[in-house]
């Protein structure tokens, strides 16, 4: 095995994005964007522009709200080797790059969606909004078409409170997916799928 593989194992196993000089996926320097983003915006505890996002409530007490409706975590897994034993060696499948640059765009459409339809004007969610559109943009150009239809999910119908609840919850959500989305494309631009 080569180094930049074994890098990339390393950051998939510590749950890093992959390290620059992997960067054999043309769309990883946006992943690692669009994770920085979102883990930006979770340190900052809702701090932003001199007002708590949060407040009323510990966000980080909160369950994260995943998308109900895509297969990321499962088809963007890597295939196990029958020589090693791993937790995903239950997988009988093989890793199709296909569906999951799919369902990695039925996340990213769904969470422009959400964030562009969020009108607290007080918060700034410009940063996240921009890194999950350059990576679209990103995907689009250098990455085979893969469209598909998803059912909207509402959450913002609430009281303000309500809806910081949900924004809570959905930007934990989308932290662990751009996590998610940084292994897969880690993986995808290794190679290692095609061998």
């Amino acid at each position: 095995m080569d180094c930049a593989v074994i890098s990339v194992f390393v950051a998939l196993a510590l749950g890093s994005p992959v390290p620059p000089h992997t960067q054999q996926c043309e769309c990883s320097a946006a992943a690692r964007s669009l994770l920085s983003s979102v883990s930006h915006i979770m340190k900052k505890e809702g701090k932003m522009e001199h007002r708590d996002l949060f407040s009323g409530f510990n966000c980080t007490d909160l369950e994260a709200q995943m998308i109900p409706h895509t297969l990321t975590a499962s088809v963007c897994q890597p295939n196990a080797s029958d020589d090693k034993a791993s937790c995903s060696s239950h997988r009988n499948s093989s890793f199709s790059e296909t569906d999951c640059l799919k369902n990695i765009r039925a996340d990213l459409r769904y969470y422009a969606v959400m964030l562009d339809s969020y009108k607290l004007n007080e918060i700034d969610l410009n940063p996240v909004k921009t890194a999950t559109k350059a990576l679209m943009d990103c995907l689009n150009e250098n990455c085979e078409a893969a469209d598909g239809e998803f059912p909207q999910w509402r959450v913002w119908n609430g009281s303000s409170f309500n809806n910081r609840l949900s924004l809570c919850k959905t930007l934990k959500g989308f932290h662990i997916r751009a996590i998610t989305v940084n292994r897969a494309l880690g993986y995808i631009g290794s190679g290692e799928h095609r061998k």
